[in-house]
């Protein structure tokens, strides 16, 4: 048999005796699929079973073994040789008789052995092969997920044993280690300032990506870089980040006494020196330390009234450094009635220092509880005077975020023709506010809700998945819009895609560890819960009919049923607890190889 070379980083190509085999001849898909599946496995052969299972998991077994005999069949005629695929005692192997050579496996032995051996040129070498990620045509595939991720890992360790700092930080932004070796490369040329702006690059990176903040390691670098003697003295807004960055360290370690000192004597530099992102940024840290005591009330109340009093220019960005924490105590159990009680409060300290940005954000969060409390009339008059107040006060955020809560509020008393407008206006402000990735899905979420027809929702909420795709989305600010589009799909009868938006929302309100999960109980289970509950096991959502059942191992699948409607569903799906489900599970700091998070914007 002539020699095979199989490329799949950055794509799937076939060579066969140096003839490439033209694209067209893969129209049959789970015949390439075969091809490659046998090709990212060690020796290139699996038992069949396991072939049916990988490709065709929801079959039946003799459904299953039919079409594998189908895809060998094709395989072969698109390879051009009946042994290209060999089938002996169960064992269906890949070009068994012939030469065969695969790009992904070439990449990962040469680059494990680079890294192994700390070979700078050696892994140079093997990051020229690496030609991009493997099977990107294929992103779906469960089979393809972790060799992927593992090609993806190796090429990263590649890049940073060859030192080459830059390419690692356009292959993952948020990687530490490349971040640091730049600050080091920084300092040894004398570029002292470089090498601070290189710490902010990756702060910046780890907040807008992840949420988390830098490790003990980066921090540490950082206050050497600091501490060293250079033409200037560091700036007020340098040393208010180290702070930032060791307090979030600290609350890692659930430290909360020492995150707490490192958080105030940022706020104090940046209130001295009149930064608003510091302070944002460390009254956004006030707030995760209190929200971990169990005290966020309490703290913001505090923050609330310096922040009008001594920082009335700064006050937009404490506002917005706790809008979450203040939509995420909505979602808590105090009650409508407790809520609007603590609105009611900060309305009389803004009024009292009159204040346009306090009171904006105090009667935003008024109008929510009364939304909650399904008092519908006063909602929207309340949310429609916070968005009003917002926009004279020029914070777009709150502004945005009023208008869409306004818009739920106007989709829970029936008038669907006036939702379109006031999204579109939150929209427009939305994209352009530096909490966009938050903002923007959680206009989706009721975006999706607004249609009548069942069709026109699931249309929608197609649509906004492809969107979103592609861009940078705050994980549980994006649970309402996962609840909303499993509902759309239901109702729809498009039960796989209500599948895979049920199992999406499933992971991200999954419980996880935190300052949250010391005795209390997580967020992300409710709304999921509540999001699932007209999904009824068994019955097709127009015809009442049985769905077929998967194989083992599908089990959000099974789970979306139908959906029926029914009084309070909008109502559901516009409180703020679908937008916060899953936020102590997201929100995660982190710290060598584990990770926490903590809610916050």
């Amino acid at each position: 048999m002539p020699d095979c070379r199989i490329g799949l980083l950055g794509g799937f190509r076939v060579d066969v005796d140096g003839r490439p085999v033209p694209p067209e001849a893969w129209r049959r898909r789970r015949a390439a699929e075969l091809v490659k599946l046998l090709a990212l496995t060690p020796r290139h052969r699996l038992h069949r079973d396991e072939l049916v299972e990988a490709l065709w998991p929801d079959f039946a077994p003799g459904a299953g073994s039919a079409n594998l005999r189908k895809a060998v069949h094709f395989a072969r005629r698109s390879l051009g040789h009946e042994e290209a695929i060999g089938i002996e005692g169960g064992l269906v192997e890949l070009w068994p008789r012939g030469g065969l050579a695969v790009d992904a496996e070439e990449f990962e032995r040469e680059a494990a052995d680079a890294v192994r051996d700390g070979d700078t040129g050696a892994a140079s070498k093997a990051v020229a092969t690496y030609g991009g990620d493997l099977l990107p045509e294929d992103l779906d595939a469960e089979w393809a997920h972790e060799p992927r991720q593992r090609l993806r890992r190796l090429f990263g360790h590649a890049l940073r044993t060859a030192g080459m700092w830059e390419r690692a930080l356009q292959a993952d932004p948020t990687d530490e280690e490349a971040h640091r070796g730049l600050m080091r490369a920084h300092l040894e040329a004398g570029n002292r300032q470089a090498a601070m702006r290189q710490f902010e690059r990756l702060r910046d990176a780890l907040h807008q990506e992840l949420g988390v903040g830098p490790d003990p390691r980066s921090v540490a670098l950082y206050e050497e870089i600091l501490a060293l003697e250079g033409t200037e003295p560091a700036t007020p807004a340098e040393r208010a980040a180290a702070h930032l960055a060791a307090g979030l360290v600290a609350l890692n370690r659930m430290d909360l006494r020492e995150a707490e000192t490192q958080a105030r004597v940022a706020r104090d530099l940046a209130i001295e020196a009149g930064l608003g992102r510091e302070l944002g940024q460390a009254s956004g840290l006030l707030g995760m330390v209190a929200h971990s005591k169990g005290a966020w009330p309490d703290l913001f109340r505090q923050e609330f009234l310096d922040a009008i009093r001594a920082a009335p220019g700064l006050a937009g960005f404490v506002f917005d450094a706790h809008l979450c924490l203040a939509e995420f105590s909505l979602a808590g159990t105090e009650g409508p009635d407790r809520i609007a009680g603590y609105a009611g409060e900060l309305l009389s300290l803004a009024d009292r220092h009159r204040s346009i940005e306090g009171r904006a954000l105090a009667t935003l969060i008024l109008g929510e509880s009364k939304l909650l409390a399904g008092a519908l009339d006063e909602a929207e008059a309340d949310l429609s005077s916070a968005a009003d107040l917002h926009r004279e006060a020029g914070a777009i955020t709150g502004e945005a975020l009023s208008l869409e809560r306004l818009a739920a509020a106007v989709l829970a008393r029936g008038d669907r023709s006036r939702v379109p407008p006031l999204l579109e206006r939150a929209e427009a402000l939305a994209t352009g506010s530096p909490l966009a990735s938050h903002l923007v899905v959680r206009i989706r979420g009721t975006e999706v809700q607004a249609p009548q027809a069942a069709e026109d929702g699931a249309a929608i909420a197609r649509s906004a998945r492809a969107e979103l795709a592609g861009q940078e989305v705050c994980e549980p600010c994006s649970m309402g819009f996962l609840v909303a589009s499993t509902m759309a799909f239901a109702r729809a009868s498009r039960v796989e895609e209500a599948a895979q938006t049920l199992a999406q929302a499933e992971r991200v309100g999954s419980p996880g560890p935190g300052p949250a999960g010391r005795g209390r109980r997580p967020p992300g289970g409710r709304p999921v819960h509540r999001g699932r509950g007209p999904v009824r096991r068994g019955r097709s959502p127009v015809v009442g009919g049985e769905v077929p059942r998967g194989r083992p191992g599908r089990r959000s699948r099974d789970r979306v049923q139908s959906l029926e409607e029914r009084p309070g569903n909008t109502r559901l799906l516009t409180s703020p607890q679908c937008r916060l489900a899953g936020r102590r599970r997201s929100r995660w700091v982190r710290t060598g190889s584990s990770t926490r998070r903590a809610p916050g914007w």
